[in-house]
Parts: structure tokens; C-alpha cells; sequence
């Protein structure tokens, strides 16, 4: 049994507004008119205002002054510039998250993998983006610095959104890809061993995004990370 979660009116706009988004009904560079959406939606203006705010944060929307709100549009250099900085933040969480794996963990992470495989196979793109952000801030969490895991909510959830906005079936074949690349990491973490989680989250990683978005950001992160010594520096 799982816990009840009731959601708040914000929460629940944010929700119905977030699905609008990721299926299509609402388009990247799309202005957001307040007054139609929350007629639409049946709520008042400022409660529409929190949502948008918690879309803001996860950068489904964007605010632009004097000018009003906007679905956020990315392009392939704003995925890779974001990209970049993801990839540096979640080295870092994964290395610090294998030391705190234990069995129970695991078993946890692999029921969500398995939930974000049928969400793929039945092309359920919202409960897949669901689930595969339950399974990376479970990670996060387990790394066990909220700063960490606040930096990577503002920069992941970016591409972890726009991943998904308006994919046809025929990219089913994707979203099965994502959720072999997730079971890459999860045996990464399970060895308990930072060096081995960290070469599967980055070669599934980069491979992923080379093969399906065509964002290459080099083999850099590749490399293992430098050991501390004693020794003089040569």
C-alpha cells in the first residue's frame, strides 16, 4: 500500500498543466494567458499564479517581464549547454549516493525502472516523466546534500521535461532506450562501487542523449576521477 497524497489546488493546476504541456495540448513558445487558463482550469488567478510559479522552477515555463508567461522552448545548443552542467552536478551526487545504496534502496530503485518500463511500453509520457524524476531524486537524496539535490532539481528537470514534448508513437522505441540506460545506472549503484557508478551513469548517459537527441558533449566525463596523493605533482 502506498501512502495518500492529497495535492493543493496549486499543486493540482500545476499537474493538469504539466500533462497539457508534455502531450502536446499546450506548445513550446506558447504564451500562458492567466485569466483563459484559470477559467479553464476552475480556479482563481493567484492560485494559477502558485502553479505557474512551481512550472517556472521546474523550467516548463518561463517569465518574461513586461511580456508575460511562456512554455519554455530549447534548442539543441541549450540542451547541450544544460546538459553539461547536469552531467558535472550528478557525477558528483552519484559518487556520494553508491556509498548509501543498501539492498532495500536498490529494491526501491528497481520497482521504479520497472514502472518507468511500462509506462514506455503503453507510451504514457506523463506517468514516465513522473517516474523517471522519482527515480533521480531518489538518487539525489541518497547523495545526502540538499544542495546538491536543489542545484540538480533547477538544471535536470529541463531536459528531463522537454525529452518528452510532443514525441509521436513511432518514438516509443526512446522512451524503451531511457529505461534500459535508468537499469545501466541502477547496476552502477548497486555495486556499491562510486568508480563503476560513475562509468555506467556517464557512458548510458552520453549514449542516450548521442543517439536519440544527437547532443554529444565530449568523453571528458569519461575520465575517472583524480585520486588525492601525498606525492609531488610532476
Amino acid at each position: 500500500m502506498r501512502r495518500i497524497s492529497v495535492l493543493s489546488a496549486p499543486q493540482a493546476a500545476a499537474e493538469a498543466l504539466r500533462s497539457a504541456i508534455i502531450v502536446g495540448h499546450i506548445k513550446p513558445g506558447e504564451r500562458l494567458l492567466e485569466q483563459k487558463l484559470a477559467a479553464r482550469l476552475g480556479i482563481g488567478q493567484p492560485t494559477l499564479r502558485e502553479a505557474l510559479k512551481e512550472l517556472e522552477h521546474q523550467g516548463f515555463v518561463r517569465k518574461v517581464p513586461q511580456r508575460g508567461t511562456y512554455v519554455t522552448r530549447l534548442s539543441k545548443d541549450d540542451f547541450r549547454d544544460i546538459q553539461e552542467v547536469r552531467m558535472a552536478l550528478e557525477i558528483l551526487a552519484i559518487d556520494k549516493a553508491t556509498r548509501n545504496v543498501t539492498s532495500e534502496v536498490g529494491e526501491e530503485l528497481a520497482a521504479l525502472v520497472e514502472e518507468m518500463g511500462r509506462a514506455a511500453a503503453n507510451f504514457d509520457l506523463a506517468s514516465f516523466h513522473k517516474v523517471d524524476t522519482a527515480f533521480h531524486r531518489r538518487l539525489w537524496a541518497l547523495a545526502g546534500n540538499p544542495y546538491l539535490a536543489e542545484a540538480l532539481e533547477l538544471v535536470a528537470f529541463r531536459l528531463f521535461a522537454f525529452v518528452l514534448l510532443q514525441r509521436p508513437r513511432e518514438s516509443r522505441n526512446e522512451f524503451l532506450a531511457a529505461t534500459q540506460q535508468h537499469r545501466e545506472i541502477l547496476a552502477g549503484l548497486c555495486s556499491r562501487d562510486p568508480l563503476k557508478a560513475r562509468q555506467a551513469f556517464v557512458s548510458s548517459t552520453l549514449k542516450f542523449w548521442k543517439d536519440y537527441h544527437e547532443v554529444s558533449i565530449g568523453e571528458a566525463f569519461l575520465l575517472p576521477a583524480p585520486r588525492a596523493s601525498g606525492g609531488t605533482v610532476e
